[in-house]
């Protein structure tokens, strides 16, 4: 397992440092086995925060998935693939802070 500087909560202290193995090894932790529906969502994830400097919460990343997979744009499918804690660990995943609303 690759070592990048995380804070107490996991999340990456430097979002440009994450790489594809930092959410591979992370999502193990989850009992995560990504697959391209994932990476699709890791990844719209990513390229918003680095766009915007947001880390969204589940309503804004259901809208964001939806202009890549409109099949995967539900809490609930996005809940079955990354945990209840979706938007926490989808941030974690890709590398970038935890969303404001996250507790």
């Amino acid at each position: 397992m690759v070592m990048s500087a995380v804070d107490t909560e996991g999340f990456l202290v430097d979002p440009k440092t994450w790489t594809q193995q930092f959410a591979m090894d992370t999502a193990q932790q989850y009992d995560i086995e990504l697959n391209d529906d994932h990476w699709a969502v890791i990844v719209a994830v990513r390229d918003f925060y680095l766009k915007t400097g947001v880390s969204p919460s589940m309503r804004p990343m259901v809208n964001i998935v939806r202009s890549i997979d409109p099949n995967l744009a539900s809490s609930i499918v996005l809940a079955r693939m990354f945990t209840s804690k979706t938007s926490r660990v989808v941030a974690q995943l890709g590398g970038i802070p935890k969303p404001s609303d996250c507790l």
